[in-house]
């Protein structure tokens, strides 16, 4: 997924307030777009600790540029045995697993190499749709 830097849009804190790209994200809104805070700060979401306000199209913009985070049970044979050992690999998600090196996946998880690029494939299927 290459992305552009998504920017926050926030109201200046003015009498007459009106828009302009804030530093980040609030933290509020990225929950609610379904993303943890780690999730978003691998994917290169911009985070303002400092912002407590939410505003709806903040959550759609990361939605719809975010919204794809597909989790490593939904991929087509991995079952919660075999995500926990990934997890424990730092591979949290689909996108994740596609950007894995395979040969080195396979020197230390107890999965033969052709089984992880089945499921690899599997997984570029479900980012594709």
């Amino acid at each position: 997924m290459s992305h552009e830097k998504v920017k926050a849009r926030v109201y200046t804190p003015m009498k007459t307030p009106h828009l302009r790209n804030g530093k980040g994200f609030s933290i509020e809104e990225i929950r609610k777009a379904g993303l943890s805070l780690h999730t978003a700060k691998r994917l290169g979401v911009s985070i303002d600790k400092r912002r407590k306000t939410l505003h709806p199209q903040n959550v759609q913009r990361l939605k719809e540029d975010f919204g794809r985070i597909i989790k490593l049970t939904e991929i087509k044979g991995i079952g919660a045995t075999a995500e926990k050992k990934l997890i424990e690999l730092d591979i949290l998600d689909a996108y994740d697993f596609i950007n894995a090196n395979l040969n080195e996946l396979s020197k230390t998880v107890s999965y033969s190499r052709n089984t992880l690029k089945k499921w690899q494939n599997e997984a570029k299927k479900l980012l594709n749709k």
